[in-house]
């Protein structure tokens, strides 16, 4: 699973956009989209929203950490990017967001490397001909 990394006040997240993530935007916000709305506002209210979303995301990357058996690290609550994150940091913060939601609704296909479709290739050599 892909995240989106963010450094703030020198202190590393890995932001994931997960099922449960999805669930419980929209159990707050009504859906992502309306989540994203909500950090879209230079206000104090979209500044909470846009802490509120991150602490959620920080916390299924830790979390996801973990699984994968990684050391363990804080869980961050909203009060904690609400204290420490930086007037100049808070566009990138917003941008992490979006990152993380975007590689979440995002699908890897991986083919093997060494394998290819002769029929396909045939295919595509009658169309340029």
């Amino acid at each position: 699973m892909k995240t989106a990394k963010v450094t703030l006040a020198g202190v590393t997240y890995y932001l994931v956009f997960d099922g449960e993530a999805m669930f419980t935007l929209r159990d707050i916000y009504g859906g992502t989209q309306l989540a994203l709305e909500a950090i879209e506002p230079d206000t104090r209210e979209g500044f909470a929203a846009t802490c509120a979303i991150a602490a959620l995301l920080a916390e299924r990357g830790e979390l996801l950490r973990r699984r994968l058996g990684y050391d363990p690290g804080a869980i961050p609550e909203k009060d904690d990017f609400l204290l420490m994150v930086r007037p100049f940091e808070i566009v990138e913060l917003k941008r992490a967001i979006m990152t993380a939601i975007e590689l979440g609704y995002g699908r890897e296909v991986t083919t093997p490397g060494d394998e290819i479709d002769e029929g396909l290739a045939e295919l595509n050599q009658k169309k340029t001909r």
